[in-house]
């Protein structure tokens, strides 16, 4: 059974000035499997530079994964999120942040319909977001690249729920506005983060007032804010591990493969 699946372009949006949103749909029989969870992680493999169509099958070959001379002559991929499944799986977008010099970004940006990339797709998506049990209040905190997540998350809540969302972008032009059945209110930060300047996220979450009750927090930003916001909701919250994920989508000055799901991978 093959390992990775081809997905063509179907559409290119621009969603905001640091944001594209690309339309994927799958070539063959294969479907994304989705458990429904906002912050889906997609592994996708991209046309090395100048191409097209990505080399799918290199991830196919019974070798792969081996060391049988895959270092340094693998084709490029990166982990992103999946902020909208359609078409039960046939369909999918994935949001990209766009910023200079990044090897996905810069495909982004120059990306068609009739480009091929590869998923890779095995099972089950895997996720990090998954509240258990009833919530008197949510916790959602994102920089640029966890927004897709958040985005799909505060889309996907239900009556009743309430939720606040910190989000740190770029710019003004970059905040977006979801549609949900849930109570939201936001705190959005404007021009910190994301290699512009340092983070102010954990100190717009230090500043929040939580409510009284199960509350359930949910962090998807880059790999050191993520850390020091944890600290924050364990220590100062009192927050149990089962009530918060909090996940590094980039690190700031690395390069390549990030440990998260949606980040700038040279950011």
């Amino acid at each position: 059974m093959p390992f990775c699946h081809p997905a063509t372009v179907v559409s290119v949006t621009t969603v905001t000035p640091h944001m594209v949103r690309i339309g994927l749909e799958a070539v063959g029989d294969w479907r994304w499997t989705t458990e429904g969870w906002g912050d889906e992680r997609i592994d996708i493999a991209f046309p090395r530079p100048g191409e097209r169509v990505a080399d799918i099958e290199f991830f196919n070959r019974p070798d792969y994964g081996n060391g049988n001379g895959d270092r340094g002559n693998e084709p490029p991929w990166r982990h992103y999120t999946v902020r909208r499944v359609l078409e039960e799986g046939r369909r999918i977008d994935v949001d990209f942040v766009v910023h200079p010099g990044g090897l996905a970004s810069d495909w982004a940006l120059r990306a068609a319909p009739g480009d091929v990339l590869g998923v890779f797709s095995s099972g089950p998506a895997r996720a990090y977001y998954q509240p258990a049990g009833s919530l008197s209040w949510q916790l959602l905190v994102a920089d640029a690249t966890g927004l897709p997540g958040l985005g799909r998350i505060v889309e996907e809540l239900g009556e009743g729920d309430v939720a606040h969302a910190v989000v740190e972008v770029h710019s003004e032009a970059d905040r977006q506005e979801f549609r949900t059945r849930g109570q939201v209110t936001y705190t959005w930060l404007v021009g910190s983060g994301m290699g512009l300047a340092p983070s102010a996220l954990l100190e717009a979450v230090e500043q929040l007032g939580f409510p009284e009750g199960d509350v359930y927090a949910w962090v998807a930003c880059e790999s050191s804010t993520s850390r020091a916001i944890r600290r924050h909701l364990r220590e100062m919250r009192g927050l149990a591990r089962d009530r918060h994920h909090a996940v590094g989508y980039w690190r700031l000055g690395a390069d390549g493969h990030v440990p998260g799901m949606n980040g700038a991978d040279s950011a």
